[in-house]
């Protein structure tokens, strides 16, 4: 591991990109009983805080985890329509037929964001903020009955997802990641957005251009699509149970379903998508899961390969540029999480 992120440092671009002013980059790796955590290109010493990361998207994972468990403990059942877990909305035709897995697998039909979403924005750099529950409420009881079946990536989707399943369990959804997943898995410093409770220090945010920013804040409405807040050592915790809970054990049957294909997007490649999770099959047969993050100041990236009993988190306090997802459909690769991702993915888990 520490032979793998020296080489990745020493090249250049790598260099140049982990070197940017103010950038805090932390990336941890787990192999077998092996972990390591880098700061900025180098192995963290003890003099280093550890910083307080929006991880995005990567929230979704955790509300995916959220459903499972929840499955499996009998609380609820995937193929239920979202008018089971909210009976005000029973008259809504959308609602009478939309499942969570459909939400889970993003194959609702709802767009990235709610059409009343832009009325709500009062700061552009902060565009959730203002969006609360009756705004959610509205935007449901407003849909027709859509098309499902395709596979369409939906902010708007997940945070439904996590503002119905913390309903049902009567729970803020602060309280709800606490209690099903940060205090099983002991992640202390892990949180939404809201929650103010963290002891870490919230590290600044900056634009990819590298101007300062601002974090996002989300309310319950849509936090479920990316408003959780964490440390590397946390997300090294989330990671570790990925990889080596038991499915004899109650969370380890959780995340088995979790992670498991439901719904196959390139079969003829093993692609496909779980509870949130994306997952791909490798040249050597093996299944390698992964998310990525962002926000407009801040960039996040897991993955795992629990086969080969390895998997990585990379946190960083630069947002992307729409430059850096156009740049790769020309042939060119601008240095971003992403693509620092892809090139410990080729190291840690391809065959050589």
């Amino acid at each position: 591991m520490e032979k793998t992120l020296a080489e990745l440092f020493r090249q250049p671009r790598v260099r140049k990109w982990a070197e940017k002013p103010n950038h805090r980059l932390s990336v941890g790796i787990i192999q077998g009983d092996d972990r390591t955590v880098w700061e900025k290109g180098a192995p963290r010493g003890s003099g280093i805080s550890n910083g307080l990361y929006e991880i995005g998207s990567i929230t979704k994972t955790m509300v995916g985890l959220i459903l499972a468990i929840g499955e499996k403990e009998g609380r609820w059942n995937s193929a239920e329509r979202l008018a089971d877990l909210v009976p005000e909305w029973k008259e809504s035709p959308f609602a009478r037929e939309t499942s969570l897995l459909q939400l889970a697998t993003h194959t609702s039909g709802l767009p990235v964001v709610p059409s009343n979403l832009r009325a709500t924005i009062n700061d552009r750099m902060n565009p959730y903020s203002g969006y609360t529950e009756r705004h959610l409420n509205e935007s449901v009881l407003s849909e027709k009955k859509r098309q499902t079946g395709s596979h369409r990536y939906s902010n708007y989707g997940f945070g439904l997802l996590g503002w119905a399943l913390a309903r049902r369990l009567g729970m803020s959804l602060n309280d709800m990641i606490g209690s099903c997943i940060a205090e099983p898995f002991g992640m202390t410093n892990t949180g939404v957005a809201s929650s103010g409770s963290l002891s870490a220090s919230l590290v600044p945010v900056y634009r990819a251009s590298g101007k300062p920013t601002r974090h996002w804040d989300f309310s319950d409405a849509l936090g479920g699509a990316g408003a959780v807040r964490s440390t590397i050592d946390d997300m090294l915790l989330y990671l570790e149970a990925h990889l080596n809970e038991s499915e004899e054990e109650p969370m380890g049957r959780a995340i088995a379903l979790a992670v498991q294909e439901h719904q196959a997007l390139m079969p003829k490649r093993g692609i496909g998508v779980g509870y949130a999770w994306m997952r791909y099959r490798e040249k050597d047969g093996t299944l390698t899961h992964w998310h990525n993050g962002g926000t407009y100041g801040s960039s996040s990236f897991i993955s795992f390969n629990r086969e080969n009993r390895t998997g990585f988190v990379v946190l960083s306090n630069y947002g992307s540029s729409a430059w850096s997802q156009l740049a790769p459909m020309l042939g060119i690769k601008p240095m971003s999480v992403d693509g620092f991702a892809s090139m410990l993915n080729k190291e840690l888990y391809e065959l050589k």
